[in-house]
């Protein structure tokens, strides 16, 4: 049986680890502030903690809603390592995350497959990849995002079949045409 201690750290490295998702998916930068100051809610079918691998699961469609920000997925599971969150694993067909920023401007992403590395702020999205800042899309079946430098890398170049898919749009001009 978990002591009480036990369980109450790893629910708190759990919760960390989903405000870890929730704050570092997009740009940090870019993220609505006022999100960070509201209540977190999470709606899971089935919870499952193991002391011994160190892994919190959600399953049974996972959603949590946090201000704007909302990721949804067919579970979610978050591995720790000496009270350190080390990966969080996002799965559905697709799972998916939204935030908006300061500008009220939409950051999307999605993918069946979706994994964040804390110690290395990289988001890997795999298996339909879609990751939309603004009304620019990228799409191709793997897109690394490093999060902490706005790095994005789409596509493996192992198969011809993996084509890189970008729709960039031009920046609106504010002036108007004379």
């Amino acid at each position: 049986m978990l002591n009480k201690q036990f369980h109450k750290r790893l629910f708190n490295n759990a919760t960390l680890g989903l405000f870890i998702i929730i704050f570092v998916l997009p740009q940090t930068s870019v993220a609505l502030n006022s999100d960070r100051n509201k209540a977190m809610q999470i709606n899971a079918g089935k919870l499952v903690i193991n002391e011994k691998q160190g892994t919190s699961l959600y399953s049974g469609t996972v959603k949590i809603i946090q201000g704007s920000r909302t990721i949804t997925g067919e579970s979610i599971t978050i591995y720790t390592k000496t009270d350190d969150i080390t990966k969080i694993v996002i799965k559905g067909k697709p799972a998916s995350f939204s935030q908006l920023n300061d500008k009220n401007e939409a950051i999307k992403a999605s993918g069946n497959e979706m994994i964040f590395y804390s110690d290395k702020d990289l988001l890997i999205l795999t298996q339909n990849a879609v990751l939309q800042q603004k009304d620019n899309v990228f799409r191709s079946e793997k897109i690394t995002y490093n999060t902490a430098k706005d790095i994005i890398t789409a596509g493996t170049d192992t198969t011809e079949n993996d084509r890189v898919k970008i729709t960039i749009h031009p920046k609106e001009d504010s002036q108007t045409p004379e």
